[in-house]
This record gives structure tokens, C-alpha cells and sequence, in this order.
């Protein structure tokens, strides 16, 4: 028995399902999109929006058996103006030319980025007159939002199969919505599609999913299925992803990091997050060249310093295939955050902000940190009371 199963309150009842999307899996699996899109089409859903970035859609070969059966079976108008850190303005934009067009579902091409734009267009055009500001920042209720079939083409975000979309505010914030009427309809995950990823977003996806995989089994929320989700989705990483770094275009690697960042998906989608997605998104606010995963690979030692003493068993159980012998007690968080960082370091990832950030910058990290409405969200969800004094310890242990 897992030490951490003795501390399950079983006395607390909570949602056991799986995610929402009819979800195709594995390669070759994009080849669906013709069943999905004549099956829409028969039902009446004939008019399409698509959303991409410039590059993705077509660098991951998605688009060369995509675009044939939206010719096929539809009419269909295409936005490819997806960016990092997607803004509201990215989303009206999005929302504004699917309407005029009269589209009737969306289908996005990409990775979070491009997901969180279609899912946050989605709702826009379900709710006519009013603005991502009512959704993310007035707590303006989601009644619907339109079919959404998403192309994951990234072994990271997660975004496809849950029920979360986050967009860059006016001012310096990066606040999430969620809805359940924001589950994708159909999702594919094509390994295929991932496997001309760059060395870089190989190792910052993947340490996208590990984050995703650590804060979803170590929040106040969790339950079973979110750590055993979690436990299984760093173990397929840290088994698969120095296969990739060397073999980008070996599909066996890419199937099992797509398939561990899919079932961390589910695994935060039900046990939520905490401290390093909030902490991350202060960092690619005040400074857009951060991306999200290599944000969170920068945080993450430092947050498990400070979370480890609350939640030793978990962690240990979690991080059993990086970091072998661990018997799940407080005594041993110098060792795993040590051990995590070489982890880190030998996969390529980054573990201090120096290239992006100085000392100096410290308090304004904080100062948006703390101010943002993620943190109000995600920071009371932490295993450790969360407040300006951690935060700003995170962060100075991670220059």
C-alpha cells in the first residue's frame, strides 16, 4: 500500500468520471476528423470556424488531411491569428469573425494557446453583446458555448480534455474560466502530429504535463483517481521524454508523452492546481517570452521545497521514477528538490529565471502574483497556506 493511501479521507465524497470529450487516440487517429465532420454536417452543424496560429496547423501536418474534409463536408472560415498567451482581444477577434460568418462549431488546430482561443470564441458567440472581461473578471454565468471538435498537436497543455481556458486580461492578469459547457466535443490526439515539435517544447510540454500531473494529486482537492492519473502520467514522462529529445520523430515516445499529458489533463481537471500555474502566469504576463511550461520547470523545485514537509508521501510516490528510495517523509525535501533539479537539468529544462528575470524584478513578480485572480482561485487549493512570504521565497529560489 502507498503511504499516502492511509491519509485518504473516506468519508469524502467526490466526482468519479471520466472527462467529457469523445476522445480518438493514437497514430493516425486525425484520419477521424472526416467521420467527425460528416457526422456534424448530417446533424446540421455545417458551418465551421476554424482557429490556428500562422505555423502549427500546417508544420504538424494536421492541416494536409484536416483541410480536405472540411472541404468536403462543410462551409468553413479560418482564423490563424493565435498567439502565445492568447489576449481578449485574440478571443473577441476569433469570436467576431466566426459570427459574421455564421459558424455553428469551431475546430482548433494547435496547443493551449489555440485551444484556450476557440474554448473562450466558443462562449463569446454563445453570448452575444458581451466581452471576455464579463466571463473571466464580473463573474458573468457560461449558459453554453459552441461545439468545439480540438486538434491537439502538443504533448503538454492538457487544455483538450477539461473544462479550463485562461486569456491575458487588459492590464497584468491571466484569469481562467470554467465551465463544463466548454468540454470539447470530440478531441483527437494524433502522436503524429506532435512529433516536428522543436527540442525545446518537447521538454517545456512535457514538463507542462509533469506540473500538471504534481499540483493536480497534491491540492486540497484531490482525490484517488488524480493521483493515480498523476503518478502514471511522470512515470511515462520520465521514461519516454529523453527518447524524444533524441529521437524527435520516434511515435512510440511521442504516443506515451501525449498520452501522459492527456491523462495529467484529466487529472487536474477533477483535482485542480496550485502554486506554480498561478506563479507561472504572473511570470509570461510581466514577460511574454516566458512560456508556460518552461515557466512552471523553472518554479517547480522551489514550490516542492515548500509544499514537500505537508505532502511527503504523495510527492515520493510521485516521483519514485525520477527519484528512486524515497520512504515519504519531511526529512528528505533538500534531497528531492536536489534531485529534482539534476532531473530537470538532464532533460533540458531550465531551473532558474536568471534569463528572464534579476532580483530586482522580485517584487513586481509578487506584487502581480498576489494580485492576480488565478492566485485568488488556485493558492487557497495548496497543501501549505499560501501567502506573500512563500510566494516571494518561490521565486527568489528559483533565480
Amino acid at each position: 500500500m502507498a503511504q499516502w493511501e492511509k491519509k485518504i479521507d473516506i468519508h469524502k465524497v467526490f466526482v468519479l468520471q471520466p472527462t467529457r470529450p469523445t476522445t480518438y487516440f493514437g497514430v493516425g487517429a486525425v484520419k477521424k476528423i472526416d467521420d467527425i465532420l460528416a457526422g456534424m454536417a448530417a446533424a446540421g452543424t455545417d458551418r465551421f470556424l476554424v482557429v490556428t496560429d500562422a505555423i502549427a496547423y500546417q508544420a504538424s501536418g494536421a492541416w494536409s488531411t484536416v483541410e480536405p474534409a472540411l472541404k468536403k463536408h462543410v462551409a468553413f472560415e479560418h482564423y490563424d491569428k493565435v498567439r502565445p498567451n492568447p489576449t481578449y482581444a485574440n478571443c473577441e477577434e476569433a469570436a467576431a469573425m466566426g459570427q459574421s460568418f455564421g459558424a455553428k462549431a469551431i475546430l482548433a488546430i494547435g496547443g493551449g494557446s489555440a485551444m484556450d482561443t476557440a474554448k473562450t470564441a466558443a462562449v463569446l458567440m454563445k453570448h452575444p453583446g458581451q466581452k471576455s472581461v464579463d466571463f473571466y473578471e464580473k463573474g458573468a454565468a457560461i449558459t453554453g458555448a459552441m461545439p468545439l471538435v480540438l486538434i491537439n498537436t502538443s504533448h503538454g497543455t492538457g487544455s483538450e480534455c477539461d473544462a479550463f481556458a485562461v486569456a491575458q486580461s487588459d492590464g497584468e492578469d491571466k484569469p481562467a474560466i470554467n465551465s463544463p459547457h466548454i468540454y470539447a466535443t470530440y478531441t483527437i490526439e494524433d502522436p503524429a502530429l506532435t512529433a516536428t515539435m522543436p527540442r525545446k517544447q518537447t521538454i517545456s510540454t512535457s514538463i507542462d504535463a509533469v506540473n500538471h500531473a504534481l499540483e493536480a494529486a497534491t491540492t486540497i482537492t484531490t482525490t484517488p483517481y488524480s493521483i493515480g492519473l498523476a503518478r502514471d502520467a511522470i512515470r511515462l514522462v520520465a521514461t519516454y521524454l529523453p527518447t524524444a529529445i533524441v529521437e524527435p520523430g520516434n511515435l512510440t515516445a511521442r504516443y506515451w508523452l501525449l498520452y501522459a499529458s492527456a491523462i495529467a489533463g484529466i487529472s487536474f481537471d477533477l483535482g485542480l492546481l496550485h502554486i506554480t500555474h498561478a506563479m507561472e502566469h504572473a511570470m509570461s504576463t510581466l514577460n511574454a517570452g516566458v512560456t508556460h511550461g518552461d515557466g512552471l520547470g523553472i518554479l517547480m523545485p522551489a514550490m516542492v521545497k515548500e509544499i514537500y514537509p505537508a505532502v511527503p508521501e504523495v510527492v515520493a510516490d510521485l516521483f519514485a521514477p525520477i527519484i528512486p528510495g524515497l520512504v515519504g517523509e519531511p526529512r528528505e525535501t533538500d534531497f528531492v528538490v536536489e534531485k529534482l533539479r539534476c532531473w530537470c537539468h538532464g532533460v533540458g529544462q531550465p531551473t532558474t529565471m536568471a534569463g528572464y528575470y534579476t532580483e530586482a524584478d522580485i517584487p513586481a513578480l509578487v506584487k502581480t502574483s498576489m494580485a492576480s485572480s488565478l492566485s485568488k482561485m488556485l493558492f487557497p487549493l495548496a497543501p501549505i497556506p499560501v501567502d506573500e512570504a512563500v510566494v516571494e521565497r518561490i521565486f527568489r529560489n528559483s533565480l
